[in-house]
Formats: C-alpha cells, sequence, structure tokens
C-alpha cells in the first residue's frame, strides 16, 4: 500500500515517474466512467483575498499530502514554520511567534501557550476542511486578543464524505514517508435525511528524520493520535455541529525539543502533549435579510508533561482548561451588512516545573476571562467604494489563586476600532486602506514560566495597532496583489529573570514593530494556474531586530520568494502541482559575531490520481525538498551565542510521501 524513499531518488527519475502514472490513471477511468464519476477536488487561487491572508481548501490539503504544520503552511505568503519533529514546529505570521494569533478549531478557542520550547498550535490535517489566516489586526470579528491576526480551522463533516445517494460509507487509507507511517479509519453515515455522524482515527508512527547531508537528525521520532466524533444536522433554517476531537503527541526529545541542546547540555526528556476540545456550533438562518445567527460553544483543554527519561523525575507540567462562548448575528440592509455579537472565555490554569534549582521549583494556579460585545460593518453606497467599519470592547480579569503569583491580580477593559475604504475606479482595479487595533488585557500566559515568574498585579494589558494598503488587480484570468503593512504591539508582556529571592516577574517590556510588504502575481487557466509571489518582514523590539531568543515573540526571516504551478488533465481525475520556495540570506542579530542566516532554496512536488474514475480509491504522492538541500528554516532556533554553534534542528532532507485511500 505504502512506499518509503529516502535518499537515492533523483529528480528526473521522479518527474519520469509521476508523469508515467497520467496515463494509467486515464486508462482506468476509460475502463470504468459514468454519470456518477466524481472529480477531484479542484486547486484554486483566491484572487480576492489580500497577501498574507489565505484560504487553504480540502483539495490543497490532499495534495500537498501535509502531515504537520510545516506541510501545512510552510508554502503560504506571509508564514514560516520551525523545523524539528512536529511538537517543535513554531508558526510565525509576519515574523510574529503564533502566541498572538487567535487560533479557533471548528470554533473552539485555543489559546493555551504550554512551554516555549514547543508548538502551541496542535492540529491533525488529515480531516481538516479548510484553513483561513487574516494576518494582522483586524476585524472586531476576529476574537479577544488577536493581537497579530486570526486562524480559523473548520473539519469535514459526514456530509463532506457521503457520495451522492449514499446512506452510509467508511475511508482506510494508509500513507508512508520520511521514516514514517499512517493509518486513518473513518466511518460516516446518515442517521435520517437531516442528521449525519463521523467517526475518525489517525495513528503516526514517526521516525528520525534525514537532513539534507543525508545525516540522522535525532531525536526527532514521535507518536501522533487523533480521534473525533462529529454529529451534524441540517434542517430548513437551522443546522448545527456537535464535536469531540482527541490529540495526543509523545516522545522522548531534549528538555527543550526544538533544540539539540542547550550550552552542551543533552539531557533526554519523555515528552507529551494532549489536547481534548468539545464544541457545539447552532447556526439559524431563516428566510429574510434580519437574522443570520451562529452560537458556538465549547471546552478546551491543553496539557504538556516533561519528565526526565532515565529517572523519571518530572521537569515540568501544565494543564489550561478554557471554555467559552460567541454568540453572533448578521443582518443585511440593501448594500449595508452588520455583524453584532458577544462572546466570552474562561480559562483556567495548574503548572509545576522542577527544572531550575530546588529553591525555585514553583506551581501556580491561576484563572483568567475575557468578555467582549462587537460589531462590524460593512456599506457599498456604490460599485466603486465600500466601506467597513467595527468596534470591540473587551473586558479581562486575572487573578493567582496559589503557588507563584497568588493574590496577584490585574484588570483592564479596552474598546478596540477599526476601519477600511476600498475603491475599485475601473472594474479590474481595486485599492484598499485600513487601519485597526487590537487589545490583549493581562491573561495566563506560559504554562512553564507561570509556575516560575511571579505577577505583582501592575500590568497593562498590549495594545496594537495595523495600518495596510493594498491593490489588486484581476482580468482574463491575470491576477496581481500587493499589501505593505506597519504593525506596532506596545506594553509587551513577558518574563523577566531577577536573580533575587524571586526567580523573576512579568513586566512590560516594550514596543514590538514590524514594517513589511507582500505580493504576488499569477494567471488561471481553466485547468492550470501558475503564480509567483514575495514577502518581507522587518521585525524590531525596540529598535533592535529581532532574533531566535525572543521566544514567544518572533524572530528575523529573510525575504521569502514563492512560486506556485497547479494543473490538472482534460479528464480531471489527477491534479499535479509543484512549490517552490526561496528564503534570502538575514542578518542574525543574537550576537554582534553571529553569522548570517542562510539562505536557501526548497521545491516541492506533487501529484494525486483517482484511480478508478470517482473517489472511490486515490493515490497521492509528494516529494517534499526534491533537491535534498541542507538548511535551517529561518524559523528554526539556530546559531546560539554563548556556544557558538548551531543548536537547532535542521529541515528534513528528500522525503516522498506515498498514500493511498480507499472509500467505500
Amino acid at each position: 500500500m505504502s512506499v518509503t524513499v529516502s535518499r537515492p531518488l533523483r529528480p528526473a527519475a521522479l518527474a519520469c515517474a509521476l508523469l508515467a502514472c497520467a496515463p494509467f490513471a486515464g486508462a482506468v477511468h476509460a475502463a470504468d466512467s459514468g454519470d456518477s464519476a466524481r472529480t477531484l477536488d479542484s486547486i484554486t487561487v483566491v484572487a480576492e483575498r489580500e497577501p498574507g491572508n489565505f484560504d487553504l481548501d480540502r483539495g490543497e490539503i490532499e495534495l500537498t499530502q501535509a502531515s504537520d504544520l510545516s506541510d501545512l503552511l510552510s508554502n503560504e505568503s506571509g508564514v514560516a514554520v520551525g523545523g524539528g519533529s512536529p511538537v517543535a514546529q513554531k508558526v510565525y505570521v509576519r515574523g510574529f511567534e503564533d502566541t498572538m494569533l487567535n487560533v479557533t478549531i471548528d470554533g473552539a478557542q485555543e489559546p493555551a501557550e504550554l512551554y516555549h520550547h514547543q508548538t502551541r498550535v496542535q492540529i491533525e490535517p488529515e480531516f481538516i476542511k479548510s484553513i483561513e489566516l487574516d494576518a494582522g489586526a483586524g476585524a472586531a470579528t476576529q476574537g479577544a486578543g488577536a493581537l497579530t491576526g486570526a486562524m480559523r480551522v473548520r473539519t469535514r463533516d459526514a456530509f463532506d464524505l457521503l457520495r451522492p445517494g449514499q446512506d452510509a460509507g467508511f475511508l482506510i487509507k494508509g500513507a508512508a514517508g520520511g521514516n514514517s507511517s499512517k493509518g486513518v479509519l473513518a466511518g460516516y453515515g446518515r442517521l435520517s435525511d437531516h442528521l449525519g455522524v463521523l467517526a475518525t482515527y489517525v495513528y503516526q508512527d514517526g521516525g528520525d528524520y534525514e537532513d539534507g547531508h543525508g545525516d540522522r537528525v535525532k531525536p526527532t521520532a514521535f507518536e501522533h493520535e487523533r480521534a473525533q466524533f462529529k454529529l451534524s444536522g441540517v434542517f430548513d433554517a437551522h443546522s448545527f455541529d456537535l464535536s469531540a476531537e482527541h490529540l495526543d503527541d509523545t516522545g522522548t526529545y531534549y528538555e527543550r525539543p526544538h533544540m539539540t541542546n542547550f550550552t552542551g547540555r543533552y539531557i533526554l526528556s519523555d515528552h507529551q502533549m494532549r489536547r481534548d476540545t468539545v464544541s457545539y456550533e447552532h447556526r439559524f438562518d431563516p428566510e429574510g435579510d434580519a437574522v443570520d445567527a451562529r452560537f458556538t460553544a465549547y471546552r478546551t483543554r491543553s496539557s504538556y508533561e516533561n519528565r526526565r527519561n532515565t529517572t523519571g523525575i518530572l521537569y515540568s507540567w501544565g494543564e489550561q482548561t478554557s471554555t467559552g462562548m460567541d454568540l453572533r448575528n448578521t443582518s443585511t440592509w440593501d448594500a449595508l451588512s452588520l455583524t453584532y455579537g458577544l462572546d466570552y472565555r474562561g480559562d483556567r490554569l495548574h503548572a509545576r516545573q522542577q527544572a531550575t534549582p530546588p529553591p525555585f521549583w514553583g506551581r501556580t494556579e491561576q484563572t483568567a476571562r475575557v468578555f467582549g460585545a462587537y460589531a462590524q460593518g460593512r456599506w457599498t453606497p456604490s460599485p466603486q467604494w465600500t466601506l467597513s467599519a467595527g468596534l470591540r470592547y473587551d473586558d479581562y480579569r486575572h487573578e493567582g489563586k496559589s503557588g507563584v503569583s497568588a493574590g496577584a491580580k490585574n484588570s483592564e477593559a479596552k474598546a478596540s476600532p477599526n476601519a477600511s475604504i476600498e475603491w475599485t475606479p475601473i472594474e479590474p482595479l481595486t485599492f484598499r486602506l485600513a487601519y485597526s487595533e487590537a487589545f490583549r488585557g493581562v491573561t495566563i500566559r506560559e504554562a512553564f514560566f507561570s509556575a516560575l515568574y511571579t505577577h505583582r498585579g501592575d500590568l497593562d494589558g498590549e495594545q496594537a495597532d495595523n495600518i495596510e494598503f493594498g491593490v489588486s488587480w484581476e482580468k482574463d484570468g491575470y491576477f496581481a496583489r500587493a499589501t505593505g503593512y506597519r504593525q506596532r504591539i506596545e506594553n509587551y508582556i513577558s518574563a523577566v529573570y531577577d536573580g533575587g529571592a524571586a526567580w523573576g516577574y512579568w513586566e512590560n517590556i516594550g514596543t514590538a514593530k514590524v514594517e513589511g510588504y507582500e505580493a504576488e502575481i499569477g494567471k488561471r487557466w481553466q485547468r492550470m494556474g501558475v503564480s509567483v509571489g514575495v514577502w518581507n518582514s522587518d521585525n524590531t523590539f525596540d529598535d533592535r531586530p529581532l532574533n531566535d531568543a525572543d521566544l514567544g515573540l518572533g524572530t528575523s526571516i529573510g525575504r521569502t520568494w514563492t512560486a506556485r504551478f497547479d494543473w490538472q488533465p482534460a479528464s480531471q481525475h489527477a491534479n499535479y502541482a509543484v512549490r517552490a520556495r526561496l528564503v534570502e540570506d538575514e542578518r542574525n542579530s543574537i550576537a554582534p559575531t553571529a553569522p548570517d542566516k542562510p539562505g536557501y532554496a526548497v521545491v516541492d512536488v506533487m501529484a494525486n490520481w483517482n484511480l478508478l474514475g470517482d473517489d472511490r480509491l486515490k493515490l497521492s504522492a509528494a516529494v517534499n525538498n526534491l533537491f535534498d538541500r541542507f538548511y535551517y528554516d529561518h524559523g528554526t532556533y539556530g546559531y546560539q551565542a554563548g556556544s557558538g554553534t548551531y543548536i537547532g534542528f535542521p529541515s528534513p532532507g528528500r522525503e516522498l510521501s506515498v498514500s493511498l485511500t480507499y472509500r467505500f
């Protein structure tokens, strides 16, 4: 069912092998065609979205053979993903780390920050329906505390998987590549004309990968499990989704999972990350324009544990539970639409750390809540003009219940406005100017540091403002678009070492800024598309460039060029694609004597085929890093000044992934 090729594969041989499969897929289709045949999901480029804002659909996710965050996001404009095992992959949007990005899965917020040496975003690509990213502080509907934007993940339901006329079905998938293997099972069906149920299970066994020099990178092996149950209902004016999802990632890594060592310390720890999310979303859209309502309620529990591999002694542990809701309605009057609503989230953290000398071992229990009210309007007085404006008001409360920070209280409320104007002087050409603010009051921060650093109740909330100017043009399949932006984040909160009776304190330490641009040009035909893009972000903190040591805030990433090519043959039962990324050298400000971050170029190729002419049997293949380059992603913690060595994980070398999916 699956094939693994890690080193000897040559580019020319690969290209021949992939192209050779095309007539085979067409021949099989010719022998088994009919009116019931369904085509593969198409890959589309949405020209209306600004650069840096993207919308990944299911077809793109399947085509890339995505198994982790790097596979999903690395080729998107404005995004970088650090290297190493999946548990170590940090996401950067416009150079800022994802700790300031609002992430929701099926409407459920995922706010927990657990450990600054590991990823924060824990998702499984296999049953994702779509991913939307709005970069930068923006609309009031992004949610509370969206300092650098929002990422919304939607998962599939039974109705997405059922074929027309089908009442029940099963999906079996096997995949292998890059010294890892994955198995996927799903069962789905109709309970009635209006109700559908989906149950899924994913297991992945990932081995240590090889870098571009052919060396095995240790320790990067992992085990990943994901299970989900989803009940969906579709009625006349009502629809709903009830979802329960469980993810579990385990592995043996160094005590800092995204570093090979720290000041020469190679200490192994057994590491576990877990997330359990229950969410309910109800939609009510009767006839008429006054009501289009949505209610979401959720509970998310995120936890991690890090124990010494040789002794089993606890290094650190943390668990955060978040419970919340969002109630909104959209009303439309001719050229005006208005979305307004209320949201709430309450968080509770329990954490403990024994990573320091024993006198500073600590634990904490903290609570936080935020209540928000918001409205966002959009008015199109004429075909040439569109005006948008919004306002949200957020009230934050934070309290240390016990342990470190016991008795400390912080509270603050603030309003955040936004406004934008779009002008279309001629139909293919649009200009856009936007200004927005976002506010994040004092809330629960990273679990590990919360058991080590003390709150004193004297913090101000973080305030972001963002201004963007964009232009887009589209005609006869050609498109071009560009955006320039400048954003500030004032009163940034971080943990500061003290060295006295307390290890350190949470403090407002300064102002982070970014100035940058993103641009893309391309052409779409009926069955083919090509585009080239570039993005660059200059991130600073108190007027110095960000570097890899600014954990939780961001880093400096070289100017990045991206290219895409997609082709679907006339049979419409195959897809072929190429993704390329070139990152230029970037000055490394971590130390005056530090070498520059070296640039790199990476090419990925991918294809899939419907072997029976419909979606019952699908073969997919992808080769990442086709030319087997050795490189450190600029989102990886690379050079350490103290030791004068690279302590981050190099990215994987050439990897071939192959999967076979059978639906019946």
